[in-house]
């Protein structure tokens, strides 16, 4: 057993992978059978290894080599014509059962020896065949594997999870709401989908988006005058930046907290201040803007200038 001061402890990760989406540790993805949870998953292991905003939220600036699991017959030839430009960038990985911990050991070994640093499971009916997800005693013997692929890799996880019917919740034991860092609750039919991101770590975020296995877009904002595109013409960061320096209010320039406040009330598809906080964080980390010294006022970044 290690005991240390708290002042000895240094982070070595990032919360966010994609803020408000995933986090550096469990994320859980629950939506009823159908509603496109592959599909969201799909576009976020796209952002992860491309760097491209997903529904407005810049990845982190690390590099992102990506293992997907499946259960599903024929997962495998769905991800790859999911992804089909980017098939030597994610590798696939046989399905693991829970008891079988030698292969876990196996895969944890593999994730440090290749790179890989975020795992996606689809899902947890899958991985846990046979346990009675309703015990808490039997989740956690199912999410055991989980938490030391974690530990002794540094690998984030992804894991999908059926709702109940008419839910976003995931179905059984509160356990697995519990386990994860961060929750994402997909719910809607059709194309037009309502996403839910909550957890410990973050204000709640609801977002109404347009998904398809090819497309995932912010819905368009809807006011009593006009309806505006939360996706701007000149792309979303850039435009986000500009917003900021050319109308946020001086007086709170060297504030990303009331930056993120201010961000929520300009009609763009930000919905709260955390959210904001974390455009604006993302933006500073990103090169578009940057601080006049280490707690200075918030001006255009070298990539913004060019």
């Amino acid at each position: 057993m290690r005991i240390m001061l708290a002042s000895e402890w240094q982070e070595s990760s990032e919360e966010w992978l994609i803020p408000t989406i995933i986090c550096d540790s469990l994320t859980l993805l629950s939506g009823e059978p159908k509603t496109g949870k592959t599909a969201l998953a799909t576009h976020i292991v796209r952002a992860l290894i491309t760097g491209s905003p997903l529904l407005d939220c810049q990845p982190g600036t690390r590099k992102f080599r990506v293992a997907i699991m499946g259960f599903d017959s024929k997962w495998k030839r769905e991800i790859q014509d999911r992804l089909p430009e980017l098939k030597n960038n994610f590798y696939l990985v046989d399905p693991i059962h829970y008891k079988d911990l030698e292969d876990w050991k196996a895969l944890g070994s593999k994730c440090i020896q290749l790179g890989i640093n975020y795992l996606v499971i689809d899902h947890l009916y899958g991985l846990g065949a046979g346990a009675d997800l309703d015990r808490q005693h039997q989740f956690q013997e199912v999410q055991r594997p989980l938490q030391k692929l974690m530990d002794e890799s540094g690998a984030g996880i992804l894991l999908l999870a059926h709702a109940a019917k008419g839910g976003d919740r995931a179905a059984h034991s509160v356990a697995s709401e519990g386990f994860a860092r961060w929750l994402l609750r997909l719910k809607g039919t059709g194309k037009i989908k309502t996403l839910t991101a909550l957890g410990n770590n973050g204000e709640t975020v609801t977002r109404k988006i347009i998904l398809t296995p090819s497309k995932i877009e912010l819905m368009q904002a809807t006011d009593s005058k006009s309806t505006k595109s939360t996706v701007d013409a000149d792309g979303h960061l850039p435009a986000r930046a500009k917003l900021i320096i050319e109308k946020s209010p001086l007086e709170i320039r060297s504030n990303a907290k009331e930056l993120g406040k201010w961000l929520a009330t300009q009609n763009i598809g930000i919905t709260t201040p955390g959210a904001g906080r974390s455009l604006v964080n993302n933006l500073i980390k990103g090169g578009l803007l940057r601080r006049n010294g280490p707690k200075g006022e918030i001006v255009a970044g070298s990539k913004l200038l060019r």
